[in-house]
């Protein structure tokens, strides 16, 4: 993940996501400071029974067609996004249909910084759009239109996940992004919003600080260690000054009074701290930090629901439990964190509804399965494999004034064959 490969030597995972990509019709791109994010649809067939004809008996076909899209996620890292428009130009743009509109909806900062290159290398004119309107946009039409997309989370709870049904009467609310860096919007309506604050200290600065304080080699292996590790062995907690509760402010013992307070040396101890405590220190002090700073400016603005974008969290089981203790924590229960299934997505998903606003082909309807986890195995030949990570999503959509479901997949490649990865599969 953290090394440049060469695009023409990878061999795709053979699964069906992969597979569509030379189907594609249209795309978007969000370039963020460390991800870049492309949306895409292909055009599928699907075979469903026809109870009745089965049910007459007669020799005619007992199943009906249904012609559809699947509306698929890719991400990569956006230091190979040279390499990266090369494989895109090659499986992506050879599309018909794509060359027809000749130009590409992008967003995010780097839809400005990289237009040159997207054109240079796709042969594509750019559209750039507003990244905040594209994120808000993104986030309205998930909320309103796919159940179970946003869900509570609560750790070790039965459920875990508490999912939200597709509501038309989602506003207010207060959305924060985490990226490489935060940003909170405040959201009333499809076309009244505003950016009312944010923080430096986002992904970006767990992953900087992480590569420095640990051997990990990615953002997801930082993770990892974060999951084994005990902040307790570097952070200082209250009992460790007041010998148990402050009860005359309401602290208990186990909240931590000092994040990394433990590391500084005493003379006479010696600092008992491995790289997973360090890297679950660390994930505490920017998740604790994001959901206080989020939680004061709901309280703030009288809001109590906060939903949470980006590629920070992945869905991660201890970063969105850190953040709803906080937001729990400090609002003493008045205000809600509600996390995204597609949350890293939220970009380039309004930036391609903007597309299809223009392209006048898409009216969404949608509806959900039965969702549950799954487990599924890759096998990955590493000879050919490539060195920045792919991560690809799907959305399907049917397409006749549309009715369809969502599907939700994750693959990773990494240098170990066969390759484990989760999914949520609706």
């Amino acid at each position: 993940m953290s090394r440049k490969g060469n695009p023409k030597s990878i061999k795709i995972p053979d699964i069906e996501g992969f597979r569509n990509l030379k189907n594609a019709k249209r795309f978007a791109i969000d370039i963020g400071g460390t991800l870049t994010k492309i949306a895409y649809y292909s055009t599928v067939s699907q075979r469903i029974v026809n109870y009745e004809a089965e049910e007459s008996g007669g020799d005619e076909d007992k199943f009906d067609t249904l012609e559809g899209s699947r509306l698929h996620f890719v991400k990569f890292e956006t230091k190979y996004i040279a390499s990266c428009l090369d494989f895109v130009r090659q499986n992506l743009v050879a599309s018909r249909e794509l060359m027809t509109g000749k130009k590409i909806k992008a967003t995010g900062g780097g839809a400005y910084r990289y237009a040159d290159l997207l054109h240079e290398k796709l042969g594509l004119s750019v559209d750039k759009e507003d990244e905040m309107a594209c994120l808000i946009k993104g986030c309205n039409f998930l909320l309103k239109n796919i159940s179970d997309e946003a869900f509570i989370y609560h750790r070790h709870g039965d459920p875990e996940y508490e999912f939200q049904l597709a509501d038309p009467n989602i506003f207010p609310y207060l959305l924060v992004n985490i990226g490489s860096g935060v940003s909170i919007m405040k959201v009333e309506s499809e076309d009244k919003y505003e950016r009312i604050g944010g923080t430096a200290t986002g992904g970006g600065t767990f992953w900087g600080l992480g590569s420095l304080l640990t051997k990990a080699k990615g953002f997801d292996e930082l993770l990892e260690l974060a999951e084994k590790g005990d902040h307790r062995h570097a952070d200082m907690l209250v009992r460790d000054i007041y010998g148990g509760d402050y009860q005359t402010l309401g602290l208990p013992g186990d909240l931590i009074a000092s994040s990394f307070g433990k590391v500084c040396p005493k003379r006479g101890n010696e600092v008992q701290c491995s790289e997973e405590d360090v890297a679950r220190s660390l994930l505490f002090t920017i998740s604790n930090d994001i959901g206080q700073i989020a939680c004061l400016y709901a309280m703030m603005h009288k809001l109590n629901k906060i939903y949470f974008g980006g590629y920070f969290l992945r869905n991660h089981p201890l970063s969105m439990h850190t953040i709803s203790f906080s937001i729990n924590f400090w609002s003493r229960g008045s205000v809600q964190s509600r996390f995204l299934r597609h949350e890293g997505y939220l970009g380039a998903i309004g930036a391609f509804l903007k597309g299809a606003e223009e392209w006048g082909a898409l009216m969404f309807q949608m509806r959900t399965n039965t969702h549950g986890w799954r487990t599924m195995q890759a096998a990955q030949d590493c000879r050919h494999r490539p060195r920045w990570c792919w991560r690809m999503e799907y959305l399907w959509i049917s397409w006749s004034w549309i009715v369809g479901s969502l599907r939700f997949y994750s693959a990773l490649c990494w240098p170990i064959q066969p390759i484990m990865f989760q999914t949520l599969l609706t």
